[in-house]
């Protein structure tokens, strides 16, 4: 027998059954089918069950309306002197699915008879995407166009038993199932609701790794290389000039609902030192700590983003429209003085090279273990790789943009590097990185094809279709001829012969 969890409201009533509450009002029971508190729904999972509703007076009705609805929320506090408001809200209802109900499941005639208990089930399943009705709005590019038509998770909803997933009240993403008893007036047929309840779910979509995010030269979010110069002491010259980078990592991919793994989501960044010496004497310095940190940023809107705000995040502080939320999470401190560096020897630009020097090597360094460096061409390399796991204390949500709400992240990386000299404090280089965070959906539906692999697809099948095998046979004797009309239907094909050359007869001969 499959579990189900019972969700009880009260309905509200409209004026005219006001009489109804002096005795007790409806009661209106959603039930949802393999359920528990704090369960998460994902991409093509069924949201299945059923509504009780019980009327303590005989009233009647003319519908009802079960639905599987979506919303956004957001709002921004305002600070003009101009406006009597203290806040500007903005809604967006991007999804609503309706189930039909048969007309043998109403009462006939559809009077709720007192203490009678009516049931209508509910069957709905988590889309892969929203229709493009859903982003109305214009926006620069396609591309965010189909990030708007993505399906948003659930955010910032605090009225579920979950932990806190970094979202402020500002920004607010829910799902619900709703129900309403619906009648129409009678004197100009206006839709009024008797009973109003509904139910909602935690929903976390399945979100594929995009491509590495583009980072422009004026954004000031990023930050993926920094070089900074070191002195060998207070009054000492220079040491020379450290370079820290790092690359995008792959994405943390959040497992499916349905997976049985307990480990969290974990990802592997590398970070690129490399140190160019003042002269031939100097060596480099040393490496202290390693603090590791995730900053979720949540963007929040009252009018819609006609790109992803990431990108410009600088100009949101100064838009009464559009807010932002960042706060930091910390993942791990370690000490990296053990790393070790490596002597390189930069190859020069321009040299001669014997003719038996093979050419097929491109690189820009070489190990100069074998030779004497030269000043002004050995520097010193070295790599790091930081694990990156999230801890478990925290509800993660999928990086995503919508039209009023967005969820980035960014890994921020804190070195500490140690100079030679005495009197010179500890130089920190910070790098911030952008990283994705994905969802894994449910395992046992097919996830949605993109156009690249849609083409390859198609392709494949008609390259199977070119080489699938085929029966060659000579058609039968009394079909020959049947497609050719008239009196050429008994013509035969051309043989070798009308094409051989003619031959040309002397006529003096014979």
């Amino acid at each position: 027998m499959s579990a189900a969890s019972i969700y009880s409201t009260t309905g509200t009533v409209a004026s005219v059954f006001q009489r109804m509450s002096q005795n007790g009002r409806p009661d209106m029971d959603i039930v949802f089918d393999n359920h528990k508190e704090g369960k998460t729904y994902t991409t093509f999972d069924a949201i299945a069950g059923k509504v009780n509703i019980t009327a303590p007076h005989e009233a009647r009705f003319d519908e009802i309306q079960i639905t599987f609805e979506g919303t956004a929320r957001t709002a921004i506090e305002n600070l003009s002197p101009h406006t009597t408001k203290s806040r500007t809200t903005a809604r967006h209802n991007f999804l609503k699915l309706t189930m039909p109900i048969k007309e043998s499941d109403y009462p006939q005639p559809r009077v709720a008879e007192a203490g009678r208990t009516y049931t209508f089930p509910f069957n709905f399943v988590v889309p892969d995407q929203l229709l493009p009705r859903a982003c109305s709005h214009s926006t620069v590019g396609d591309h965010v166009h189909h990030a708007h038509c993505q399906l948003p998770p659930s955010m910032g909803d605090r009225t579920l038993p979950l932990k806190d997933d970094l979202s402020p009240d500002m920004a607010i993403v829910d799902y619900a199932v709703r129900v309403k008893v619906i009648r129409s007036r009678e004197r100009d047929n206006k839709d009024m609701v008797l009973v109003e309840g509904l139910r909602k779910i935690h929903i976390i979509p399945a979100v594929s790794e995009a491509p590495p995010l583009n980072i422009r030269l004026a954004d000031k979010d990023y930050a993926l290389s920094k070089t900074k110069s070191l002195k060998k002491g207070m009054f000492s010259g220079k040491l020379g000039k450290i370079t820290v980078s790092a690359e995008q990592p792959g994405a943390l991919v959040i497992p499916s609902p349905a997976s049985t793994t307990k480990a969290q989501p974990t990802t592997m960044a590398t970070v690129n030192l490399r140190f160019d010496p003042h002269d031939a004497s100097s060596q480099p310095p040393r490496l202290g700590g390693l603090t590791t940190k995730i900053k979720a940023t949540t963007f929040f809107s009252t009018r819609p983003a006609i790109d992803f705000p990431a990108q410009f995040s600088q100009q949101v502080h100064f838009e009464t429209t559009r807010g932002i939320y960042d706060t930091s999470v910390s993942l791990n401190s370690r000490c990296v003085e053990s790393v070790a560096w490596t002597q390189q020897c930069a190859s020069p630009a321009y040299s001669r090279r014997g003719s038996s020097t093979s050419t097929s090597s491109s690189d820009d360094y070489s190990d100069c273990t074998q030779s004497s460096p030269e000043t002004g061409n050995t520097y010193y390399t070295a790599s790091i790789l930081v694990p990156i796991t999230l801890p478990s204390s925290k509800a993660w949500i999928p990086s995503f943009h919508s039209c009023i709400t967005s969820r980035a992240y960014c890994i921020d990386l804190s070195l500490t590097i140690h100079t030679p000299g005495t009197g010179v404090p500890a130089s920190t280089v910070h790098l911030h990185v952008p990283v994705q965070i994905a969802a894994d959906g449910n395992n046992g539906r097919r996830a949605s094809l993109t156009a690249e692999e849609a083409a390859i697809e198609l392709a494949e099948q008609e390259a199977e279709e070119y080489l699938r095998p085929r029966v060659l046979e000579v058609p039968r004797e009394e079909l020959i001829g049947r497609s050719v009309l008239g009196s050429a239907a008994m013509e035969l094909p051309p043989s070798y012969d009308d094409f051989a050359p003619r031959q040309v007869v002397d006529p003096g001969r014979g």
